[in-house]
């Protein structure tokens, strides 16, 4: 138990000396990313099925460990601090995806809805629809619309505008919550929707 211990103790030792190494030489950083790219893709690639997604993602971690290699110290071995990072960026992606997904069937597919709401409300709320959009902040409307008209990624709406992903975040957020307290009236059009 003490030699299991101590080996881990030193693996840890070995992985942030490692990551300082990277730091002052990008050959090693190069290793690094050689050797855990595969295996971070296959986690991503195996739950999310879509390789370019996948990709992008590794990608991403691969990024911030860069950026953060001179104040990271990891409290576990690189290799676990790696998978952690992967399925903590594939958890946010069937976040993400899961809030697309039920605000597009409960307010963009109104129009092709096939009950009997009748031509008058269903142009009404269209109307409201398109005011709203006009009353969201230039950005937050930009972002909203690239995403829910476009169906662009949030990481591809943060690369176009050059905005962070959590901006990017904060404005569909804004956008979304702005379009629930405008359109309580129309609550059991859209409910029906869904």
């Amino acid at each position: 138990m003490m030699m299991q211990t101590m080996s881990n103790f030193s693996d840890l030792t070995a992985d942030n000396l490692l990551l300082k190494q990277a730091q002052q030489d990008p050959k090693v950083f190069e290793q690094i990313y050689r050797k855990y790219f595969p295996l971070l893709y296959n986690i991503a690639y195996k739950k999310l099925g879509v390789k370019p997604l996948s990709e992008d993602l590794v990608q991403e971690i691969f990024v911030a460990l860069y950026q953060k290699l001179d104040t990271l110290e990891i409290s576990c071995s690189l290799s676990a601090y790696l998978n952690k990072a992967i399925r903590f960026k594939i958890m946010n992606e069937y976040r993400s995806k899961a809030v697309r997904i039920h605000y597009s069937k409960t307010v963009f597919s109104f129009a092709l809805c096939k009950t009997d709401f009748s031509t008058l409300e269903v142009k009404e709320l269209s109307h409201k629809l398109e005011k709203v959009y006009e009353r969201l902040p230039k950005k937050c409307r930009q972002v909203f619309l690239l995403s829910r008209k476009e169906g662009l990624s949030q990481k591809a709406i943060s690369q176009k505008l050059d905005i962070s992903l959590s901006t990017v975040e904060k404005h569909i957020g804004k956008a979304l919550k702005i379009f629930k307290d405008e359109l309580q009236e129309y609550h059991f059009l859209i409910q029906g929707l869904a």
